[in-house]
């Protein structure tokens, strides 16, 4: 991790992700800050507390061809993480419980890349075809009516 204010004094924290030795593909942060989301090329997407380094979840997908890149970011809201899969499928996992809350399957080959819009639960998935979506909320109330 580095302090963008003091670059060249080099990071300030290294931790590693459990055993995984696999090479990151993107490193993303929510909207907070709080957490940080890894996604490597053997199709793991670990979520990480941002100041300690702390792995709190880790969810598996497809491999991604060499040539692709596996992308997943969370929700507008942080409660929620999305990625695309080696098979061109879309997931989506919840934050605090770490379980798979729907997926959507698809006949791509290529992982989509995922982009929310901003302020709302609406996201778009590309490859070779452009796709948006909004998800039925009250499918995911399990998920978002706990929310405090």
């Amino acid at each position: 991790m580095f302090d963008a204010r003091m670059y060249e004094k080099g990071p300030f924290d290294i931790f590693s992700v459990g055993g995984d030795m696999s090479d990151a593909n993107v490193v993303k942060f929510s909207n907070d800050g709080r957490l940080m989301l890894l996604t490597t090329t053997d199709g793991h997407i670990h979520v990480l507390d941002s100041f300690r380094g702390t792995l709190l979840s880790t969810y598996n997908v497809k491999p991604v061809s060499s040539t692709a890149t596996l992308e997943a970011s969370f929700s507008p809201d942080g409660m929620f993480v999305m990625s695309g899969s080696g098979d061109g499928s879309v997931y989506a996992w919840s934050v605090r419980s770490g379980k798979e809350v729907t997926s959507w399957l698809s006949t791509e080959s290529e992982p989509p890349v995922i982009k929310w819009a901003p302020g709302s639960l609406m996201f778009a998935t590309g490859s070779s075809e452009l796709s948006f979506w909004i998800p039925d909320l009250s499918k995911l109330a399990a998920y978002v009516g706990g929310r405090k």
